[in-house]
């Protein structure tokens, strides 16, 4: 009976540990949520013109990216530094983690004003 019991018991544990593995989607979703807090990298997130301004935030549209419905990238930026940007400038964004909609929405890590 006791040797009955102990394989029992391993037959639960082994299903309980098997139910408790992460499936390749889980493990895929945690990769993008962790490329998504990772440094700000060398490459912008965004190169385009603010062509838009609105209390605490700048919207920007890339002069090249186009997305597949022929929309312009677009993405609307916050940021402290409001008062030193002007609708028509060419700007460099970066950020480490996007809001997706159309325009997605971030908040601006590093700005740059770039010359025409």
């Amino acid at each position: 009976m006791k040797k009955f019991s102990l394989i029992l018991s391993l037959i639960f544990l082994s299903i309980g540990l098997l139910g408790c593995q992460q499936s390749g989607k889980e493990s895929e979703l945690n990769k993008e949520i962790s490329k998504s807090t990772e440094e700000i990298t060398d490459k912008p997130t965004i190169i385009g013109e603010i062509v838009q301004l609105e209390g605490e935030r700048f919207l920007v549209e890339s002069i090249a990216e186009k997305l597949p419905d022929g929309r312009p990238n677009a993405i609307w930026f916050s940021t402290d530094e409001i008062e030193s940007l002007k609708v028509g400038q060419n700007v460099s964004v970066w950020t480490t983690a996007i809001e997706e909609s159309y325009p997605a929405q971030a908040s601006a890590d590093k700005i740059e004003i770039n010359e025409k």
